[in-house]
């Protein structure tokens, strides 16, 4: 009886032992993918994906993507759970994600809390999120080595994450930095379906060299705030690259180049300045000073998108006192209070041009801009003193359909500042392409996801030709 007694109370505590133990949802219990089905009241059904990994530091991370708004990389602040219960946090917006976990079905049920609305999501668990496919997007990597790396920013600490691309084999080769474009940008640079910088280094890879592309701080899977990537830190995560770079056993640590897109090229030669490489190609680099290129880039993207002459030189007139007021005003709390001020006072056909072709929430002319202290130095900048110290080769790239960083002033003012005739320096400007290296009509940014080429074949076999002529 006493034997029987023992084994019922042995029973019971292992019951209750395995109950506790499932109980026990930890992050690594939710690591991977889930999708789910957010329906709108009167209004669209969305697909909502997150994401729940280990970033570069070991801290937990996250990821949201809203599908079908092509908006795949999200700010993500915390995840974390507790009692089963799931919670997701959003950076830069009052957005959550939080929900009961629920083990026997693999389910998270979910709410999606956004201000004041709130909108019921159930996320099962999946391989991996929908992909909108676009056809240069390489389908295999089995012609090379592909590894997920971090490397730490030793100033202050910070754990940047990236993708590693080598070409099979022990030999040592020439090494490509890719340094994407201004906002929290995806180490593929990613937009609408696009992967830039993954069909770039799948291309330079094939042809021999080793390829490192990252993912900004405070973007998926680097450590650190994205409010911090001002240019001073972006060019010290940028040369902790470098020096991931030249001390890889499988890297020439004599051939290093970067390649930087728009902002990316700024950063680039701020970068050579610190750090010895011996190339740079610069994709739409700016070759005015920062201020310049904003008050061009005022008038030529509204214009893309169909604005008159008598418009753009009202948005000219707006666009100077916003930015002549930013850079005079040091504090952010007057900025953000002269901006109102600014948009309030607006009349007559001003008004009208503003309210049409400029949105006051997103962009360099928004209200967040003018508060934010990143903006305010970047707006001080110039590429130009940089590129007059500039000792290494370049190629210097642009498309005439560019509305962002116009091509002529742009690639000439590269070309005049960088005074040695006998540097090796090679430019072209490329009939019909746009910012991002499409073929386009008009070169407007509306126009980035609707076309199917995420790069043009000549930009590739220009690159191409450049790197194999100047580097073994």
């Amino acid at each position: 009886m006493n034997k029987l007694v023992k084994q019922v109370i042995f029973m019971v505590y292992m019951m209750v032992f395995s109950e506790l133990a499932v109980a026990a949802v930890t992050l690594e219990t939710v690591k991977g993918a889930w999708l789910g089905v957010m329906d709108i009241p009167n209004g669209p059904s969305l697909r909502i994906g997150v994401e729940v990994f280990q970033k570069a530091d070991n801290e937990w991370g996250g990821n949201v993507a809203s599908l079908d708004q092509n908006t795949r990389y999200m700010l993500v602040s915390s995840v974390s759970i507790e009692n089963d219960v799931f919670t997701l946090k959003l950076a830069d917006a009052p957005v959550s994600i939080v929900g009961k976990f629920n083990t026997s079905r693999n389910l998270i049920m979910a709410k999606f809390k956004q201000g004041e609305s709130v909108f019921d999501l159930n996320l099962h668990k999946v391989d991996k999120l929908p992909e909108l496919e676009r056809k240069q997007t390489p389908s295999t990597t089995n012609d090379y080595l592909e590894q997920e790396v971090s490397y730490q920013n030793k100033h202050d600490k910070t754990w940047l994450s990236g993708t590693l691309t080598l070409p099979i084999g022990t030999k040592k080769h020439p090494a490509i930095m890719l340094i994407a474009g201004s906002g929290p940008t995806h180490r593929d640079s990613y937009h609408a379906g696009h992967r830039t910088f993954k069909v770039l280094a799948d291309h330079l890879t094939r042809l021999g060299f080793v390829v490192l592309r990252s993912d900004k701080r405070g973007v998926y899977k680097s450590s650190g705030k994205f409010a911090d990537a001002n240019l001073k830190n972006l060019v010290a995560d940028t040369q902790s690259a470098v020096q991931f770079l030249k001390s890889h056993q499988r890297v020439n640590a004599k051939n290093i180049i970067l390649i930087g897109h728009s902002e990316g090229s700024l950063i680039s030669v701020m970068t050579a300045k610190k750090e010895a490489i011996q190339g740079i190609v610069s994709l739409a680099g700016p070759g005015l000073s920062v201020l310049d290129i904003l008050l061009l880039q005022d008038q030529t993207e509204p214009r893309a998108k169909g604005a008159t002459q008598a418009e753009t030189d009202l948005l000219l007139q707006f666009s100077q006192r916003f930015y002549h007021m930013v850079l005079n005003t040091q504090s952010a709390a007057d900025r953000k209070h002269k901006v109102m001020a600014l948009y309030d006072d607006l009349k007559g056909n001003e008004a009208k041009a503003v309210a049409k072709w400029v949105n006051k929430q997103h962009g360099t002319l928004s209200i967040a801009s003018a508060e934010s202290d990143a903006f305010y130095h970047f707006l001080q900048q110039s590429p130009l003193p940089y590129w007059e110290q500039f000792n290494a080769k370049a190629l210097i790239l642009n498309g005439n359909k560019d509305s962002q960083v116009p091509a002529l002033e742009n690639v000439t003012g590269i070309i005049n500042a960088i005074n040695d005739d006998n540097q090796q320096i090679e430019s072209h400007i490329l009939e019909g392409l746009n910012h991002l290296f499409q073929p386009a009509i008009s070169g407007s940014i509306d126009e980035y996801r609707e076309i199917e080429q995420t790069i043009d074949e000549q930009v590739l076999s220009l690159i191409s030709t450049w790197l194999q002529d100047n580097f073994e």
